[in-house]
């Protein structure tokens, strides 16, 4: 391997904003493969510039370089020359004390190992179970997070913890654990805020949440949005004023103002759902002290205690005979025990890259009810609205698209359109190809077990 010269920062930089200006913008005759390839290099490149930054900017603010020069704080400092807010500086400043703070992750995200969204992830676990852990452990934990981003994402890594503890403190984890999740709960609750400003003819809102008590409005807010897609989806009205995610979600908040305690977004049921995947006689004997995973982060089980107060808590009983899954040509439609174990099996939307929460989800049948398919678990697979419709075949029609299948496991996959694969074949000619790819969908291990099936909470 051929040895790197090291240049001084400042000369890198220089070359840096050298080179960009240097680009040719002519770009037309590009074909789509070398496109996609640019798109990945700026990217890389982006991050690793981007988590230099943030290591520039944590080392000046460790040596009060703004203070010494300027007489300001740095995140003063920052706006003077820029066109920054108040709330960007400060933004900024704290992303890069994240860095300053554990060199290990600096280093991963400068040399491009890991991204500047899954530092910030690490640094708000290690920062969490810190006073938990000895300096020591504190060390370990770093070393095992900056392992972990090999194959997390940013969201992953977010719920990291559990591994985290597994691997640094294994004889005390769940322990730490359970201590952490209840420290977090009652700094939220601290933290309960709502605020809100007039604008115009507007009123604008903020605030904060508990995990638990959010999650359910999300739920709540969410469901009513979906309703409201269907209902004006089936009224077809040409005249119709399209509106946005963000507006349909508003349009639902204030139907819930208006009917508080009569609105069912489904029918037949009152309120948002608490499903825990639990063996049924450990749910009657200890559900009191058992811990539940929301759909970003468990949470105590002192909150579990409450949520089972005031929620439906519905049991999906393991190894035991229970609800029928499985309604074969009678039904066409999902009945509820079905959409209950794709909920649990599928988490949400299973098309790769995709996160959207299950109740913003349609239950396709992989072989078309048309078709012969039977409503089966078997033959079914959690989708957006988007996915679902890039994914169901036409009855009559002969368009390349992605098809979707379960594997020996029971996991949902995906098989690209032809297309996409004759791109992947020339791009990767020199490699043997599999003829027909396939992505994994949304399911993966339970960070809290590994090996262990997904635990899901709607």
């Amino acid at each position: 391997m051929k040895a790197i010269t090291l240049i001084p920062a400042a000369q890198a930089l220089a070359e840096i904003e050298s080179a960009l200006d240097r680009i040719d913008p002519a770009r037309a005759g590009l074909d789509a493969p070398s496109r996609l390839a640019l798109v990945r290099s700026s990217r890389r490149i982006r991050a690793r510039v981007e988590a230099l930054t943030a290591t520039l900017i944590g080392e000046a603010d460790q040596a009060n370089a703004s203070l010494i020069a300027a007489g300001t704080p740095l995140k003063s400092w920052l706006g003077m020359g820029e066109t920054l807010s108040r709330r960007e500086a400060s933004a900024a400043v704290g992303r890069a004390r994240v860095l300053a703070e554990h060199p290990l992750i600096g280093e991963a995200a400068t040399a491009g190992r890991i991204g500047i969204g899954q530092a910030q992830a690490i640094g708000r676990v290690l920062q969490g179970l810190a006073p938990q852990l000895s300096a020591q452990q504190q060390a370990a934990a770093e070393q095992v997070m900056v392992g972990l981003a090999s194959h997390l994402d940013s969201e992953q890594l977010a719920k990291a913890a559990p591994l985290v503890l597994a691997e640094v403190a294994p004889s005390d984890a769940e322990t730490l654990l359970e201590t952490k999740l209840q420290r977090e709960a009652e700094q939220a609750h601290r933290q309960r805020s709502l605020r809100w400003f007039t604008d115009a003819g507007s009123i604008r809102f903020e605030g904060s949440l508990p995990r638990a008590e959010g999650e359910r409005l999300i739920t709540l807010v969410n469901l009513h949005a979906e309703s409201l897609r269907r209902t004006a989806i089936e009224a077809r009205d040409p005249l119709a004023t399209p509106v946005t995610q963000e507006q349909r979600r508003a349009d639902a908040f204030l139907a819930m103002l208006l009917s508080v305690e009569k609105s069912k977004p489904i029918p037949g049921v009152g309120g948002a759902r608490v499903i825990v995947k639990l063996d049924y006689q450990h749910l009657l004997g200890a559900a009191a002290a058992a811990g539940i995973l929301s759909e970003d982060q468990p949470i105590s089980a002192a909150e579990l205690r409450q949520l089972c107060c005031d929620a439906e808590l519905i049991p999906a009983v393991l190894g035991e005979a229970g609800e029928v899954l499985d309604v074969g040509r009678s039904s066409r439609l999902v009945t509820a025990p079905i959409r209950t174990a794709l909920i649990l099996r599928d988490g949400g939307c299973v098309f790769p890259g995709c996160r959207l929460r299950p109740e913003l989800c349609e239950a396709h049948h992989i072989i078309p009810w048309w078709d012969g398919g039977n409503t089966a678990l078997s033959n079914l697979v959690l989708l957006c609205h988007t996915h679902h419709a890039l994914v169901e075949p036409a009855k009559y029609g002969l368009r390349d698209q992605w098809q979707v299948q379960l594997d020996a496991t029971g996991k949902p996959e995906f098989i690209a359109p032809r297309r996409c694969r004759s791109q992947l074949a020339t791009t990767e000619s020199s490699s043997a190809v599999d003829p027909a790819p396939s992505l994994r969908g949304r399911a993966q291990p339970n960070p809290e077990q590994p090996g262990a099936p997904p635990r899901q909470v709607a």
